[in-house]
């Protein structure tokens, strides 16, 4: 998968989800006109006035027809903004609407600990936050859904049926596909959808409403002398509006399908390659085409159905599924796929056995030396670090990432982990990070401290800084990354507090480390998406000609960080960089490193963020080749790399590099 490509295909096919809600709304004022101009007739000849043959003609009644469509784009356009605007909240809104419940990321039920534990390394694979991890508690089907606009406000939800059904391996698929989903731009899609499709489906709601009320309004008033013809017109409106709104429904189900159905192959084919095993996702398929059912009963399913791993809905069209058939979504993943011969073998006690060999396995946890001499033995595949490499990567997983990501994870000491995802600790972690070597510049971060946090919270500090040093630079985005669910959830004045903190411990030597400055810009960054996710999905444009300035920081503080004890191997890595991605018809300034490089790296990671995903994808091709210039790179090169992609919101996973020498932190 390219995410790129992706990226960029999920902008095209928002216009395009734009222009069939024109055509959708369009048809809905056609039938609201309709339905009016009807309305129109049937009172003239109750006042005794002689109504023209068939409908009144639109010419006499242009004004109210104009204020009727007036207002029908009015109410579907100012519903679809409302309903947009509550989504904002993130995707475990949409979770918990469906009556989700937040998994604790220290929950000891082991069906539970075993989702969050494949979801953390989903993330940490990827390079993006944990997201929040939801079960739905009432559902018995088989399904699955991630929700949110960007990664930082992002939800996994699965069923109660899916939760105690599929083995680690199938859960691992379905999760793989909801990653799919969160990384290549479909759950932005998805997210606006929900919104557009609100507007869309509110006439049949405002219908249905005058009906119920109507119902029980004419039982009423037929006990009573003024019963009349009133109650019958209005019903007879509610009746028209609800008949409309299944007008509505079929345009909305169109929209979804045209939208949603072939990324849900990519979505199937991606979670192959992040598992590297067909197995896993097939089995889930195969249990829910054969065995059980992906049907979600809640009644607010509709809005979500083109979200959810397989059809939630009874659908007796294809026209409109918004899933491929079962059977042809396996067939994409195991072609030589036989149906009949598939149900002689799968028996149930055969299922049950895999299973229950499946949970003892995925509940075991390995010995610390074992899981070290595993990682050891992933970091032997240096990885070379080639832009094409390395952008392909990005949004991209591999099995190899996904492997080294749990070995990460188990490697983190016990105290660390449940530190990480403690809303009261999880800052702690995140200072810790930032505590230096240095014994005496440690004291006074240390003292800075001691002002706004007890003796426990420093105590804990200074516990966790000596495991973090020993853990090494490769631990500490994936570190943020785990702790990133327990900090959002704090206050605003709280994480305001947070990140002063952080600047005060980067700066309090009057020096300020790239990599720190990194760290605490990319936790901003996140954070920033969290409160407002929206904010990155209107993002406007912007053209590389026109960021000369801003790329010329970038590059020399790359080229610096990497070289430098020698200044003309630095140039040289500046220029090879700036020529990489720009024309040789274009000027671009000399190599000089700014001397207030952090404020000038604010506004040019501000500004590069807003170029179209193309081209950031040859932008960091050629951050690639200025870091990698001299043939080497060590563990923080690569990690600072991965901090850039953050906040220019391209996931690079982690990774998979040999042993390097690490040298000294740099002060530009």
């Amino acid at each position: 998968m390219d995410f790129f490509a992706q990226q960029d295909k999920a902008r095209r096919q928002t216009r395009s989800l734009i222009f069939l809600f024109l055509l959708a709304v369009i048809a809905i004022v056609a039938a609201v006109d309709m339905v009016v101009l009807t309305l129109v007739a049937n009172l003239g000849a109750e006042s005794g006035q002689t109504a023209a043959a068939g409908l009144p003609r639109v010419g006499d009644n242009i004004g109210l027809l104009t204020l009727t469509s007036l207002g029908t784009v009015g109410l579907i356009g100012l519903a679809s903004l409302f309903r947009i605007a509550s989504l904002s909240a993130g995707g475990g809104k949409v979770a918990r609407g469906l009556g989700g419940t937040r998994v604790a990321a220290d929950t000891q039920d082991p069906l539970r600990r075993r989702l969050h534990n494949v979801v953390e390394e989903m993330a940490i694979a990827s390079g993006v936050p944990v997201p929040e991890v939801y079960v739905l508690e009432q559902e018995q089907g088989l399904n699955a859904f991630a929700a949110g606009f960007t990664p930082s406000d992002a939800a996994i939800a699965v069923t109660r049926g899916s939760l105690e059904t599929f083995s680690r391996n199938e859960l691992q698929g379905v999760i793989a596909h909801e990653f799919s989903h969160l990384l290549n731009g479909d759950m932005r899609l998805n997210m606006r959808l929900m919104g557009v499709l609100f507007g869309i489906l509110v006439i049949s709601v405002i219908g249905r409403t005058i009906l119920r009320n109507m119902r029980h309004s004419r039982f009423r008033s037929s006990r009573s002398k003024d019963n009349g013809g009133g109650i019958a017109a209005v019903m007879l409106i509610g009746l028209a509006l609800a008949v409309i709104g299944y007008l509505g429904l079929f345009c909305a189900r169109l929209i979804k399908a045209g939208v949603s159905r072939q990324r849900e192959y990519l979505a199937d084919a991606s979670a192959v390659q992040f598992t590297r095993q067909t197995d896993g996702i097939a089995g889930a398929l195969k249990k829910i085409g054969y065995h059980a059912s992906s049907l979600i009963v809640d009644s607010d399913v509709e809005e979500v159905s083109h979200m959810l791993f397989a059809n939630g809905l009874r659908s007796f069209s294809k026209l409109y599924a918004t899933h491929p058939p079962i059977e042809q979504r396996i067939r994409a993943l195991e072609p030589d796929f036989d149906a009949e011969t598939y149900l002689r073998k799968a028996t149930k006690q055969a299922a049950d056995h895999e299973q229950m060999a499946d949970e003892k396995r995925g509940g075991a946890k390995p010995a610390a030396d074992d899981a070290q001499a595993r990682l050891n033995r992933l970091m032997q595949a240096m990885l070379i670090l080639t832009p094409g490499a390395v952008s392909s990567s990005i949004g991209n997983p591999s099995e190899t990432h996904v492997q080294h990501a749990a070995e990460l994870r188990r490697l983190i000491p016990p105290i660390i982990y449940r530190a990480a995802q403690s809303p009261s600790d999880a800052p702690l972690v995140t200072l810790a990070l930032l505590l230096d070597q240095d014994e005496a510049l440690r004291k006074r971060q240390l003292m800075r401290l001691s002002s706004s946090f007890g003796p426990e919270q420093l105590s804990l500090i200074r516990q966790i800084h000596p495991a973090l040093i020993e853990l090494g630079p490769q631990f500490r985005l994936p570190l943020m990354e785990l702790a990133f669910p327990a900090l959002k959830q704090r206050p605003r004045e709280q994480i305001d507090a947070l990140l002063e903190l952080v600047n005060t411990l980067i700066e309090i030597d009057g020096h300020v480390d790239t990599f720190e400055y990194l760290l605490s810009r990319a936790l901003w960054s996140l954070l920033r998406d969290a409160e407002r996710p929206q904010r990155v999905t209107t993002k406007r444009g912007t053209r590389l000609v026109t960021s000369i300035a801003e790329l010329h920081t970038l590059f020399s503080v790359v080229a610096r960080l990497g070289h430098r004890e020698d200044d003309d191997a630095a140039r040289d890595a500046y220029q090879v960089g700036m020529l990489a991605l720009l024309p040789t018809s274009v000027d671009w300034p000399a190599y000089d490193p700014p001397h207030k490089w952090t404020l000038r790296m604010d506004q040019a990671l501000d500004k590069l963020d807003k170029l179209p995903p193309m081209i950031k994808q040859e932008l960091v091709k050629a951050l690639t080749v200025t870091m990698s210039h001299d043939g080497k790179v060590t563990v923080s090169e690569a990690e600072l790399l991965r901090a850039v992609c953050i906040i220019l919101h391209c996931p690079l996973p982690p990774f998979v590099l040999a042993a390097a020498i690490e040298p000294a932190p740099i002060d530009l």
